[in-house]
């Protein structure tokens, strides 16, 4: 729904703008020039458009963000290296955790084991047989020969002990 609506006040921002920024950026880039940085000027705008709540589209935000991406042009031509630049996205993520979010889940792990540990036997059987094994709870109950509400109850118990555990003893949001 958030996606339609971004995209039709796109539609319309183009519908409104097109003619206008042509002309505008024509002024400063060449031909060939302009098409790229109008097709810039749309992708900044349609990130935008995306942001809950999407920002009000007049002609000043418009034109500010074309001047943006004219000033970044002048920019990379009037750098040492401007033919070796390289466009990088704002939105790259990285293939392998950087080394601080690897220690954060060691850490993590260790205090998840800990709280895991602290568990009275039968909720940690029915934790470790539910959450790890992937045993459906109807299949634990049967298998222990508890009542399913019993399971459930373990289960729950289990859960909540395991947040409070955690997070008196520093649990790290990742």
């Amino acid at each position: 729904m958030q996606t339609a609506t971004a995209t039709e006040n796109l539609s319309d921002l183009i519908a409104r703008y097109d003619g206008r920024l042509r002309r505008y950026l024509s002024r400063a880039l060449n031909p060939s020039d302009t098409e790229d940085a109008l097709h810039d000027v749309y992708a900044r705008l349609a990130r935008q458009a995306n942001r809950v709540p999407p920002p009000e589209f007049n002609s000043t935000y418009v034109f500010k963000t074309a001047d943006g991406v004219l000033f970044d042009l002048y920019r990379r031509q009037r750098s040492r290296s401007a033919g070796q630049h390289i466009e990088l996205s704002d939105d790259i993520a990285a293939e392998t955790p950087t080394p601080f979010d690897q220690m954060r889940w060691k850490q993590n792990a260790t205090l998840l084991q800990a709280a895991i540990r602290s568990l009275p036997r039968e909720e940690r059987l029915v934790l470790m047989l539910h959450r790890i094994e992937g045993q459906k709870l109807t299949d634990i109950a049967q298998t222990q020969r508890i009542p399913l509400r019993s399971v459930q109850r373990l289960l729950a118990q289990a859960l909540a002990r395991c947040r409070v555990k955690l997070k008196d003893s520093g649990w790290y949001e990742l």
